[in-house]
């Protein structure tokens, strides 16, 4: 190899201060390779001196023996006649690589020769390489940019430093251990003394290596563990060796393949290095679903759950993981999907002492601050939220020092989270490591569960995002595929079956507050109807032969619901919207009866069959609910557009046209105009009575371009007394069969375009049983989205349908399907209903209603009362109960465990009433239903039988009534 006397890098800045920031990965790796492999010890003892940098616009002159490096990033600005110049002095050496290894094989230091003069050397457990060199090159580049950036004085002692990298460099060479490891203790405790000059907190450093199934088992086969392992150590102080501890995310599909590996051996080494100390873990995340079965998105997406379901699905991936790795995770992390505020709740009930809540595939759920405190519905959880730092990417390490340095100056937890695949790190992160050996000069390396319990403590509260913006992305990519169409609705028939399961068992538990004997004596097997015919001692009957109805209502909003009586009419009472003689079938009565949330109405025909006077006969009649071509009750009128098929307007009272609405083929665009047309071939009246009215329209609907795309079917149905407008419909898509991409779903659909008046609405998406705010234009919300506009308010209830997108300031597309055939020879027809709900008082309920609805049962009573009756009440309209279970307790006390959602974002005060007599209750933890009633929080009261408890925002409570029964 040559002599040099000077070694020099030519930078692209005129200070260190105007280092780069930000550059291209190639550039990126070239300028710090440059500046680093001038660090080698033989270029240190052959020149006795350290390295120089320059300004690549104003080099000297290159004259005597001279190493001059110069990164791509620098040959644009040189001087015109500089390379000419070097090349022109033989002593000269002008070097250009784009990585350490290609510049140190152009110098010379890969010989054989050069290889031979500097192995490692071991010496007490550390093994002393050409590396830790390197790495005080790196440190040294980073605490002089810190330093710089944030206006400090360097303290620096650069003779003393000098003195002791040759020092380090000549015994390296002489093969002497023991004054290579002092030489380079000294020089890296002067960086780390520099550094404590102006900063003395060690930043925190997090290096999280990411899993899949596959990468996994690759990894494995690979040899990964082995080096895995090998750098993993905890600190030994003794020797002066500072610890590089590990961390993996194992989210609930790494978990699924551990366990479904079994007793192989390479799985069985890896979880048996998930027990050292140095080697922490996140995990949690539910595995994803069998695609084969598209009963709801493959992948865990929160958002597109109900948030009974969601609190399931975290406790089934805690189970999972603790099944998995024989160990229960105590900091909750997941691959894809970000974890929402109002589940930090459920989080800390669940035993998590720190939080990861970013979704590392799409690049979001990172905060300002690395580590706060995160805090939803009165309980609260330390989150690291540190913008992740790509281990692998070079342009991530230009200025690292100074990105933590600004961090501890804000006076936040400055955190460092490196993120790679196995086997998947740059040079620099390996000088990173490697000088966090010697010194803590750039932080100190943590596993996570230390970094939560022990760590420095946040002081900061921060908010951690309620709405995943990656979403949309995880829906749409596992709906796509040749049977986009079908995947979409089995997610909502997914979703739909969800909430009426909870609805059931809701409802089962309601009655049997009241009737505790159905514990016993009801089959577990018996469907809801039957069960509430059971606890009012009601025989069903067929509906043509009953007099008598049952009408439960197992929702949080009152209900208003239709139902048909032979032989009469009921008597006059309160809660008897309307009776009327039925036009379709001769000598029966159509009612219509409100029924409380929560309770039941008893109808019986008691009365005469209601019948029109004289005078109204005279006039043909009481008018149906079509008139014309519009649908009118007392709170509505719809207008069906004739040409179009859509809904021209819906007016209701003094607040004017309300919205219209058509189907769209083809949205996504940023303004309001597209979407296509529908043309009717064909608008008639199917129905036309004073209890529903019903109007069909058909024909095509065309895009932009005027092609045909799809043929449609829709009818409207409007009920007395009702705020509802049902829509059920269908559509062909014209189009053969095509493999449609996820990144085609949200631009390329078929969707019910609502259209609002004003500009100022706002779109507020229902999401796990509440009423968010987004300023996304992909929403994922199964249950509807809640129109806000200044003193009215109109719901769309999608049951089920998840997708829905906002277009320009007016237009909501709710997203039916896609305009292509589906190629698995499943029908054509895309089927779905939707409703329009105006002014509802409680919209999630009333959505939930869309899906579930409530029990409307012909029977035979032994006493012909009219009777009306709620079993639980709940004060605030705004509280639910989304789901429920009854069960009796160790000392025999009948006990309630139930979900109260509060759907607003804002704090109430709730009292629950029963049928049965509370006696004490309190929030659900470890004990169950089972904890001691003798000393019992105050957080929850009950007295006379009333409970009463505070919801926050959005809060989720797991609530435990004991009754005296």
């Amino acid at each position: 190899m040559d002599h040099f006397d000077e070694c020099s890098v030519l930078l692209p800045s005129a200070t260190l201060e105007d280092f780069p920031s930000h550059a291209a990965e190639p550039d990126a790796r070239g300028l710090l390779a440059a500046w680093s492999v001038l660090w080698h010890p033989l270029l240190i003892a052959g020149s006795q001196q350290l390295p120089s940098w320059y300004r690549a616009d104003a080099p000297p002159t290159p004259d005597g023996p001279r190493l001059v490096i110069v990164p791509r990033l620098s040959q644009s600005i040189l001087p015109s006649d500089f390379q000419r110049k070097c090349e022109t002095n033989p002593d000269c050496k002008w070097v250009e690589g784009e990585s350490r290894q290609q510049l140190a094989e152009a110098i010379g230091l890969s010989s054989q020769e050069a290889l031979d003069q500097t192995s490692p050397l071991e010496f007490e457990g550390r093994s002393l390489a050409v590396e830790d060199f390197y790495a005080i090159g790196f440190l040294s580049l980073q605490i002089q940019i810190m330093t710089r950036r944030l206006r400090y004085t360097s303290n620096l002692d650069e003779l003393h430093l000098q003195t002791k990298v040759l020092e380090a460099a000549e015994a390296f060479i002489a093969r002497d251990a023991a004054k290579t490891a002092e030489s380079l203790h000294d020089v890296f405790d002067a960086l780390a003394e520099e550094r404590d000059h102006y900063f003395t907190s060690d930043p925190h450093l997090i290096d999280l290596t990411l899993l899949t199934p596959s990468v996994l088992g690759k990894a494995i086969e690979g040899g990964w563990l082995e080096q895995f392992a090998d750098e993993a150590c905890l600190a030994d102080e003794d020797r002066g060796k500072q610890g590089t501890p590990r961390n993996v995310l194992i989210d609930g599909n790494v978990a699924k393949a551990i366990q479904d590996a079994g007793q192989d051996p390479g799985y069985q080494k890896f979880l048996d290095l998930l027990q050292q100390p140095a080697i922490g873990w996140a995990g949690g995340g539910a595995a994803e679903r069998d695609s084969s079965q598209p009963s709801a998105p493959a992948a865990s997406c929160l958002d597109a759950m109900t948030m009974a379901a969601a609190r399931a699905d975290l406790e089934q991936g805690l189970q999972l993981a603790s099944d998995a790795i024989k160990q229960r995770p105590t900091v909750m992390g997941r691959l894809q999907g970000v974890t929402p505020a109002d589940l930090v709740p459920t989080l800390a009930e669940l035993g998590y002492q720190g939080v990861i809540p970013i979704d590392f595939v799409a690049g979001v759920g990172f905060g300002d601050e690395s580590k706060v405190i995160a805090s939803g519905s009165g309980a609260e959880i330390e989150a690291l939220t540190a913008k992740p730092i790509d281990a692998a990417s070079e342009s991530a390490f230009l200025t690292l020092g100074a990105r933590l340095g600004e961090a501890i100056d804000s006076g936040e937890v400055a955190t460092g989270l490196f993120v790679h695949w196995p086997q998947s790190v740059c040079d620099s992160f390996s000088d990173f490591v490697r000088a966090a050996t010697w010194c803590v000069a750039l932080g100190k390396f943590w596993t996570l569960p230390d970094y939560f319990t022990d760590g420095e403590k946040p002081y900061h509260h921060g908010s951690l995002a309620t709405l995943s913006s990656g979403s949309p992305t995880v829906v749409a990519q596992s709906i796509q595929g040749s049977s986009a169409n079908q995947s979409l609705h089995a997610a909502a028939a997914g979703f739909a079956k969800r909430v009426q399961t909870e609805t059931q068992r809701t409802g089962r538990s309601v009655l049997s507050i009241a009737v505790p004997t159905l514990l016993d004596d009801a089959d577990e097997s018996l469907e809801l109807a039957d069960v509430a015919c059971q606890a009012m001692k009601a025989t069903p009957v067929e509906p043509s032969a009953a007099t008598s109805a049952l009408l439960f209502n197992p929702h949080a909003a009152a209900r208003r619901d239709q139902l048909e009586l032979g032989k009469g009419g009921p008597a006059k009472e309160s809660y008897i919207y309307a009776a009327s003689a039925s036009k379709e079938h001769a000598g029966r009565c159509d009612v219509t009866v409100d029924v409380p949330a929560y309770g039941m109405s008893i109808v019986n025909a008691t009365a005469s069959l209601p019948r029109d006077g004289l005078l109204t006969k005279l006039k043909g009649g009481k008018p149906g609910i079509v008139r014309g071509k519009a649908l009118q009750n007392r709170f509505l009128v719809a207008s069906i557009d004739p040409d179009t098929g859509g809904i021209s307007g819906v007016f209701s009272a003094a607040r004017g046209n309300r919205l219209s609405m058509q189907l769209a083929v083809g949205g996504g665009k940023s303004k309001e105009s597209g979407g296509g047309t529908m043309v009717a071939s064909q608008v008639k009246v199917l129905r036309s009575t004073q209890v529903v009215g019903e109007i069909q329209s058909k024909g095509t609907l065309r895009d932009d371009d005027h092609q045909d795309v799809a043929e449609f079917e829709l009818v409207y149905r409007l009920r007395r007394g009702s705020r509802l407008l049902e829509i059920e419909g269908s559509f062909t898509p014209l189009k053969k069969g095509a493999e449609v991409a996820a990144a085609q779903l949200w631009n390329d659909y078929v969707a019910m375009r609502v259209a609002v008046a004003g500009e100022a609405a706002v779109f507020r998406p229902l999401v796990r049983d509440k009423v968010h705010t987004s300023n996304q234009r992909k929403l994922v919300a199964p249950l509807g989205v809640l129109i806000d506009e200044a003193e009215k308010q109109t719901l769309i209830c999608s049951g089920g349908l998840p997708m829905h997108r906002k277009v320009g300031e007016r237009f909501l597309d709710t997203i039916l399907g896609f305009p292509v055939a589906d190629q698995d020879g499943a029908s054509a027809s895309v089927d779905f209903r939707v409703g329009l709900a105006f002014d509802a008082p409680a919209p999630i309920a009333v959505s939930r209603g869309f899906i579930a609805g409530s029990e409307s049962i012909p029977v035979q009573l032994d006493s012909a009362k009219n009777q009306q009756a709620w079993l639980m009440h709940v004060s605030a309209p705004d509280v639910l109960v989304v789901d429920a279970d009854v069960q009796r307790r160790r000392d025999g006390k009948l006990a309630a465990r139930l979900l109260l959602v509060r759907s607003r974002s804002t704090t109430s005060k709730v009292n629950l009433q029963f049928a049965a007599h509370a006696m004490a209750a309190f929030v659900a933890d470890q004990a169950g239903i089972d904890r001691d009633l003798a000393e019992l929080p105050e957080d929850v009261t009950c007295e006379d039988g009333v409970v009463s408890l505070t919801l926050g925002a959005h809060q989720c409570t797991d609530l435990v009534v004991v009754f005296d029964v």
